[in-house]
């Protein structure tokens, strides 16, 4: 394999530093309800029941023990476990699947003879959720007799342990988990759709409307989960506010019913007569509404944060000078690099980024998309690669941005700020910015303009 330049080198050295811990808990670490650990060199894993910290984390990293966790309901990787197999066979297992170093890794795993294949699953551009990646692998997987994780119920050890080597040659040489990570990100995504006997699941259009999300609420949830219920008739409530928070941590909607089962047993402080007396009709209370917030979200393509955030993307604040300088204060360009910029950084390692037409024409427009992307082009900002698909999909973009690191990205209460407007107002008062469109040569009757139209968004 022949060394980059240096300049190549170099740019991905800075990258390189960039993988960072909080990469790493966001691709894979579920804290909730419980994780597992077990010694180095131990033949049994001990269950821990209470949330997992980041302590147990890095000393996994650190090859101290092992730390195993259980799947999010949208999972951001999946593993195929192969045991008692040869070399051979997990190779022959990636062929069918279409699997290689360009959308997989292959690390050995603690027994002799086992393995792990490490993917990004997606499904028609779109995450998918744990059940899905069960379904489409359970017919494969039985046939091969293979299991794929993460699973809500029994956890999966944790990957990047020092003693989970890299088995394809392009990768051996990686030592340590930040450059394991960093190389897992440049991966393409496996799309789920390709797995051969799974009955196909048709896309389908969101609900009508826009579902409103539960914020401020952690820290209500987060004090109830700890001193139980605080007044007569509030298990109702009390019960969805928890639930909610669950669902926005990602956490499957069964181990959400277990968690807040358990919490109304034996924190119900007496303030509730139906726990007491009819304890069934709780139970099923508790199922139908995380049913209803589960079920209701995942139709309307709402996602739980860390999902939302890996999916849509984030933007960093330094960012926001450097999208008004290149654009020349323009708002529709403005806002069309920022929702390039945006869905990039999670997807910045990779040496293409795939954007679906779909996207570029909602931050622009039909007519002026290719006019938008041609001007970032003549001005070295955007590439686009591969071929062009009518329709489907656009050029694949190779984007030359200064991307920061994902620990700077803008989050209101872990999530990331959606459109251009709401993250200027978010991280800017309006003569701050109206400042930085002066500074680009924006005139000053469309300086006014701008200000206006942000300000006055609803």
């Amino acid at each position: 394999m022949p060394k980059p330049a240096k300049s190549e080198r170099d740019k991905e050295k800075t990258l390189l530093s960039q993988a960072t811990f909080e990469d790493y808990r966001r691709l894979f670490v579920q804290r909730l309800p419980r994780y597992a650990v077990k010694g180095i060199g131990a033949k049994r894993w001990r269950t821990k029941k209470k949330p997992l910290s980041d302590k147990p984390v890095l000393s996994h990293l650190e090859g101290r023990y092992n730390v195993a966790v259980l799947g999010k309901w949208y999972p951001e990787y999946a593993i195929l476990d192969i045991d008692n197999r040869s070399i051979k066979f997990v190779q022959e297992i990636r062929e069918r699947l279409n699997l290689d170093e360009s959308n997989s890794m292959l690390f050995k795993s603690e027994s002799p003879d086992s393995y792990h294949v490490l993917i990004k699953p997606e499904y028609h551009d779109k995450p998918p959720t744990l059940n899905l990646l069960g379904d489409v692998f359970k017919e494969f997987c039985r046939m091969n007799n293979i299991e794929v994780y993460p699973q809500r119920g029994r956890p999966i050890r944790l990957p990047f342990g020092p003693y989970q080597l890299p088995l394809d040659f392009e990768f051996m040489h990686l030592d340590s988990w930040r450059e394991r990570l960093y190389w897992f990100e440049k991966r393409d995504a496996f799309d789920l759709s390709s797995v051969k006997y799974h009955q196909p699941i048709f896309d389908f259009e969101p609900g009508p409307g826009r579902l409103l999300l539960p914020f401020n609420i952690f820290k209500e949830a987060d004090f109830l989960l700890a001193e139980g219920l605080q007044l007569p008739s509030s298990r109702h409530d009390s019960q969805s506010l928890i639930l909610f928070s669950l669902w926005r941590k990602n956490v499957t909607r069964e181990n959400a019913v277990s968690i807040v089962w358990e919490w109304i047993q034996n924190k119900h402080n007496g303030l509730s007569k139906d726990i007491l007396r009819y304890p069934q009709y709780v139970r099923k209370d508790i199922e139908g509404q995380a049913n209803f917030i589960w079920s209701k979200y995942q139709t309307s393509l709402v996602y739980p944060d860390s999902t939302h955030n890996l999916h849509h993307g984030y933007i960093t604040r330094p960012d926001l000078p450097d999208i008004v300088e290149a654009t020349a204060g323009s708002l529709p360009r403005m806002k069309f690099l920022h929702g390039l910029v945006k869905f990039s950084y999670p997807r910045r390692h990779r040496r293409f980024i795939s954007i679906h037409r779909d996207r570029l024409i909602q931050l622009s427009s039909d007519r002026t998309y290719l006019k938008y992307l041609n001007e970032l082009k003549e001005k070295g900002i955007a590439e686009r690669k591969r071929a062009y698909f009518a329709g489907q999909f656009a050029k694949d973009l190779q984007l030359n941005w200064k991307f920061r690191s994902s620990d700077e990205a803008v989050l209101y209460e872990g999530r990331a700020v959606e459109t251009f407007e709401d993250t200027v107002k978010f991280l800017f008062k309006p003569d701050e910015f109206r400042q930085l469109l002066q500074k680009a040569g924006t005139p000053r009757r469309s300086r006014y303009d701008i200000v206006k139209a942000i300000w006055e968004k609803k």
